[in-house]
Parts: C-alpha cells; structure tokens; sequence
C-alpha cells in the first residue's frame, strides 16, 4: 500500500478503526532526580453516525438495532519517561449521540409484517411485544456511555532487567503458547494486565540468555466502535485481585429486559469473565542458532459459552522452537512443537469423552535464497490443538468472539476468511512459494498450498482421522510485482484460486457434491505518478465465490475497487465502490472519503458511503466489519 495513500485506504477498509499510532512530539516539563521527564500525548477521536445500514428482516430485531446511531469516541494516550522510569495511560471514552429504540423497533417489525397474517400467526400486539422486549435485550449492553482505563502500565528498564506493572503485550515464539498484541488500526487491542521481568545476560562472547516471567488478567479492548456492544463485568467474576485489575471497567448494567440475577452466567449485560494467565520463555542465543523454551497456562472461571475451549477449566500449552538463521549460505529455518492440555475438574476435559489428553502441534518454516531466485516453504500439523479463546458470552456478545492469547502461525495468505469452524484444529499440509527476480524492480511469484483437515465440515473435537472427515485444500494463485521512479511508482497484482472438497460426498438439492468451497481472485494495488506532485492509486478485490453448505443454489461474485489520488502526501481523496450478487445482498455500494495531513503530527479525515460487511485487512491483520452506511469524522492530534 502506498505511504501517501495509507490514510485514505485505511479509512475505508476500516469504517471501524481508530486513528494509527505514530511517533509522536515529545514534551520536557521537568526532571526527576536530575533526569528530563518526556511526556508525549495522542488525542484521536472519532465522530460516526450509523444509517440504515440495509440489512433489514423482517421480523429480525438485530437488522435494525444496528440502524440509526451516532458515537464520539475519544481515546487519549499519555506516555512518560524519565531516566530509566516509563508510565502510560490510555483512557477512552464513548459517548453515544443517538440510539435505536425498542418501542420502535417494535412498530417497525409490525409494519414489516406480510399481510395478510399466515394462518396461527400471533396478532400484532402480542407480535409487538415481543419484539419490543427482544429489542430491549439486544440494546441491553449496547449503545452504553463509558469512560474507562483502557490501557495503564509502570516500567522500569536497565541495561539488563526489565519490569512492568499494568498492561503489557507479550509474544512467545510465533503464537503457539502467547500471543496478545496491539492492533489499533482494527480497534483490536488485547493486552495482559498484570507484571511482567525480563532478565538479559551475556553468557560468552557469543551466547546470550533471556528470562521473561509474566502473570495478570486478560485485557482486551471493551468497547467495539463498529457494533456499539460493549464487554461488562460483575462482581461475581472479579473476585481477590481481579478487582483490582478490573477497577474502572465497563460494568454489567442492569436494564428492564436484563434484570441482575447476582451470577454473570445469568445476567445478560454480564458478557466477560476475566481470564487469568502466567506465562514464562527461556531464550539462548548464538549467531547461528536461537533456541527458545515457553509456557503458559490459562486458568478460567465458570464458563460463559460451552465449548471445548471455554468449557475447560485449565489450559496448560508449552512448545519447543529452534530458529537457524544461516544454514550454509543460502538456508535459513524456524521450527516450533508446541504440546496442549485442557483440563476440567481436574480431569483431561477430552479424554473422558474418548479423545486423547494432549493435543500437539508442529510448525516449520524455510527459504533458500539464491540470486535470482528465492524458496520459501511454510508448513504446519495440527492435532486437537486449540486457540486460546477468551471467557466471553458469545449469545451476547459474538462481535468479540475471536479475542484470545495465542494465534498460531498460518501457512496460508494472510486474508483467506474461508478456514471454516474447525478447520485449524485438526490439519496438515503446507504452502510453497516461489519468487523470482526477472529485471531491476520488476518480479513475479507463485505458489501452491494443500492441506487436509478433518474439523471444517463436521464437528470433530477429539481430531479422529477418518476419510468420511476429511476436507482437502488447493490454494494457488500467481503474480508480479513492480516498481520504478525511483519507487514513485509501484504495481502489485495476484491471481489465483482456492478448492475446498470433501472427500465423502455432500447431499444437496439435487444430488450430491463433493464441492465444499471454491474460489477465483484477483487483487492488485497500483501506484501511478501522474507528474510533479500527484499520485493516482488503484486498489481493488475481486473473487467469483461458491459454498456448498448454505449457499448451494449458484455461485457469486463480490469485491470492491478504490480509486484515489494523493497530493504531497498532505491531501488525499478516494472513491471506493463496492458489490455483492448474492441474494438478499443490497447489491452495489458506494463511498467517499478526504483525508488531510496539515502537520506530520496531526490528521483529519472524512468517510461517506456504504461499505459491505467484509474481510477487511490493514497493516497485515485482518478482521470481520459489519456493513456500514454512513459518515465518519476522524481526528489525530500529537503533542
């Protein structure tokens, strides 16, 4: 994505996402003990206001509490250090301008009914009622005004310790055992809020060592600016110390739909039940090797979902990984084994079931390079290894459905959204690609993946190795890529294809099929100058779509192209336009946005339009946006 651009594009790839980080001006009021004291401060704000985002059913009370609402949300970051201190704050606040009502939601159900009533349907007052107290508990935890803590941390750090009380992110190996991270350009920010030592040292002239303990209660960001839902908590579920770490939170509300019954389980505005996590990596380090040992475990309260993740009462991951940065002169290589255990009441929670005890996983990684010509192969084997999901009340709350505190590496592009359910749970295969250097500033690629999964199409919790399981994966897909003018000018463009097909067949009206999934793509993102000052950018997703289950009757098309220009890297305009074919889907959609730079520490910028609910992915992390229709104010200022 082109730097110039990246403001207007991450605005309209993310109709939900808070201003990005940058580096900020740093202010020296002072000192303490003799060292300067620096404080820096980022103020971003956003002003958005909901329409009717056309995703009406009749009858459907959640197609219309999304309509109609208006959100300031403001997040403000304070970061200080001096000497070796450093202490941060960031506290956000959402405001809730306009909000949909139940009563109305109820007259306009009523008003969407089909007339005239099918036999045994209930009158329009009973009808009425219902919805109304439906539409009640849908708006029961969202649409709330909130002023919280958000993020909050101490730390000291010297040449060879470093410690922290508060919020911390932390990654061990590549996501097996721990991952949480700060992903602001998606409002996705989940962070351990508890401590957290690192100790260095030199060991030999070339052999270091690195010792990381950390323990706390999971953080993740409680307010979702796409939605308006928001996560809460009870006392029920901030016992001892979570009280502490869960001081200044979104609380569970009590409303006339959702009364306060005293157990989080219960009481439906209650949607979180903080997780409580210790975690520790012992890493030795030569030029030739690193060699990395970690674990953690999670241990959870009273589930508020039932499921195999959720359900377990402790889990317990530890993993082994080696990384070779120079194997000879052409080979590098990471290789990682991590081992999984879920236990309820004591007790494996699969092995009382049947399953095994422990789940595993392996992940390996290689390229060789050799001018003009570079290897890259990715692989992964996958055994009723789970992802660390978050305590959370998904009949509540789904939009935070997939908050967690691992993400295990994937062997697959970055924005494929069709690993269906359980797809990663139970698999094997992995992806090679190819990349070869054919000018100056000139390139083209492929690859080809497979993999075989035996968790997508059926529930298959224990990981049995059956064929009647088994869904085999093809992705492959080719490209180029382009720059010159000195790297004023830029082309990326990927062609390629995805199959998904069981290896039993699949009843459908009709017939049978093993056709699972398919697709066809095409993305490109190219940067033009158009001479002195000005840069044109097309940017654009293009797929021809077909999913056997819920989708048998044809395939689709959808995809969206943005077009925008960028003057001095200070003025920005996009158009966007947008389009689905399935049915139900209101079709086509269109949009606008302005972004201005008058400084290089602050920005403004304007989105109108409509966006479709869709994969959206910036900074290379993507995310699930509901449709959206509206207008959008975002405002970015350092201090």
């Amino acid at each position: 994505m082109s730097r110039r651009l990246r403001p207007a594009l991450a605005l309209a790839v993310a109709a939900a996402a808070g201003g990005v980080a940058r580096p900020v001006v740093a202010l020296e009021p002072g000192s303490v003990g003799g060292a300067p004291v620096h404080v820096d401060v980022t103020e971003a704000s956003s002003l958005l206001y909901n329409a009717d985002n056309r995703d009406t059913s009749a009858a459907d009370v959640s197609t219309l509490a999304n309509d109609g609402w208006a959100l300031w949300y403001n997040r403000v970051t304070l970061r200080a250090s001096s000497g070796e201190w450093q202490a941060g704050l960031r506290l956000d606040s959402a405001l809730f301008l306009l909000r949909p009502n139940p009563v109305q939601i109820g007259l306009d159900l009523v008003e969407l009914r089909a007339r005239p009533l099918p036999p045994g349907a209930v009158s329009d007052p009973v009808f009425f009622r219902r919805k109304v107290d439906a539409a009640g508990l849908e708006l029961s935890n969202r649409y709330i005004d909130w002023v919280y803590p958000a993020k909050w941390d101490v730390g000291w750090t010297s040449r060879d310790l470093e410690l922290t009380a508060g919020d911390f992110s932390a990654q061990l190996g590549r996501g097996y055992v721990l991952s949480v991270r700060k992903l602001d350009e998606l409002s996705s920010d989940t962070t351990l809020r508890g401590a957290r030592a690192t100790y260095r040292a030199r060991l030999g002239p070339e052999l270091r060592l690195r010792v990381t303990g950390l323990g706390g209660s999971g953080n993740p960001l409680r307010i979702d600016e796409a939605s308006g839902r928001y996560l809460g908590v009870d006392s029920s579920v901030t016992p001892s110390w979570l009280a502490v770490t869960e001081a200044g939170m979104p609380r569970a509300t009590e409303t006339d739909f959702a009364p306060d019954t005293g157990e989080c389980a219960t009481f439906e505005t209650c949607t979180y039940a903080p997780d409580r996590l210790v975690a520790a990596q012992i890493e030795l380090a030569a030029p030739a090797w690193k060699l990395g040992t970690q674990g953690s475990l999670l241990v959870r309260q009273a589930p508020l979902q039932q499921d195999v993740v959720r359900s377990a009462d402790r889990t317990l991951t530890a993993s082994q990984s080696l990384e070779l940065p120079r194997l000879g002169e052409h080979l590098s290589a990471y290789a990682e084994a991590a081992l999984q255990r879920l236990e309820r009441g004591g007790e494996p929670s699969l092995a009382a079931r049947g399953g095994p005890s422990l789940g595993h996983a392996l992940y390996f990684s290689t390229s060789a390079v050799a001018r003009p010509v570079v290897l890259t192969f990715e692989g992964k084997h996958h055994r009723r290894f789970f992802p660390l999901r978050s305590n959370v009340k998904l009949a509540r709350a789904n939009e935070f459905a997939t908050v967690g505190y691992n993400a295990p590496p994937t062997t697959e592009p970055q924005w494929v959204d069709t690993a269906f359910e359980g797809y990663d749970t139970c698999v094997s295969g992995g992806r090679l690609r190819g990349d070869l250097e054919v000018g100056d500033g000139a390139g083209v690629f492929l690859w080809a993946g497979r993999w075989s999964t035996w968790a997508e199409s059926v529930s298959n919790e224990r990981c049995e190795i059956r064929r009647a399981f088994e869904n085999r994966v093809w992705d492959v897909a080719s490209g180029l890529e382009l720059e010159g003018s000195g790297g004023r000018s830029r082309a990326n463009v990927t062609l390629g294809g995805r199959l998904d097909e069981t290896a039993r067949p699949l009843a459908v009206e009709g017939g049978e099929t093993t056709l699972f999934y398919a697709e066809t793509y095409a993305r490109y993102d190219v940067i033009l100058p158009l001479g002195g000052a000005l840069a044109l950018q097309n940017q654009g997703v293009h797929r021809r779509r077909r999913q056997t289950v819920g989708n048998a009757d044809a395939p689709w098309v959808e995809g969206q192209h943005l077009l925008g220009v960028d003057w001095r890297s200070t003025l920005s305009v996009a158009g966007g336009f947008e389009y689905d074919t399935r049915p139900g889907e209101p079709g086509t959609y269109v949009n606008g946005q302005v972004t201005w730079r008058p400084t290089s520490d602050s920005s403004v910028g304007v989105f109108v339009g409509q966006r479709r609910g869709a994969l959206r992915c910036v900074g290379g992390v993507c995310r699930v946006f509901p449709p959206f229709e509206g207008a959008r104010l975002d405002l970015t200022a350092r201090f």
